[in-house]
């Protein structure tokens, strides 16, 4: 798959705004704790490159934590990313205790749904901005004991409260991919 530009992780300039006690709801179910707003720069692009994002931090130990865009630039291509967001979990098993992950799971530029979860056998098919991830990629099997069959789902780590973090995941699985219309094989 051959991209147009070389995005950069380091490139998305993250800075702490205002912070709230708020309530919101996940798949259905009522939530409380505090909405961590942050301007962000994608210094990727010249120009139509600022974001307001809001990371919800919930009360409740072990529920998830979630990373969305609040506003976006003014493009067709990312209009509906306000309705998306990255969520992530608590690892619980071995080397990976104590951080927090979420599922490498792309935007689908299609427009066919709303995501495409990546397993562990297509991390070589991943677009070049994950290269500098490599070491933090683990299957899901490996940092939380799971029910279901996304044990071979690719996860990424990253350590508690590491929000910039965070939210340059976002951008690498959500934004660059609707920008560049990757696909996997």
């Amino acid at each position: 798959m051959a991209t147009r530009k070389r995005y950069r992780l380091d490139l998305v300039q993250v800075v702490p705004g205002d912070s709230r006690p708020a309530t919101w709801t996940f798949a259905g179910d009522a939530m409380s704790g505090v909405e961590q707003g942050y301007h962000v720069i994608d210094g990727n692009f010249a120009t139509r490159n600022a974001w307001e994002f809001v990371i919800r931090i919930p009360k409740t130990r072990g529920e998830r934590l979630e990373v969305r865009p609040r506003t976006t630039p003014n493009l067709k291509v990312w209009a509906e990313l306000t309705d998306r967001s990255l969520t992530f979990s608590r690892a619980t098993k071995g080397e990976a205790r104590g951080r927090w992950y979420c599922q490498v799971a792309l935007a689908d530029p299609t427009g066919e749904r709303t995501k495409d979860v990546v397993k562990g056998d297509e991390r070589k098919d991943l677009p070049p901005w994950f290269d500098q991830l490599q070491g933090r990629m683990r299957l899901k099997q490996n940092v939380r004991p799971t029910k279901g069959t996304d044990g071979q789902s690719l996860v990424i780590l990253v350590q508690s409260n590491d929000y910039p973090t965070m939210i340059r995941l976002f951008f690498a699985t959500k934004v660059w991919v609707l920008k560049e219309r990757v696909t996997l094989p």
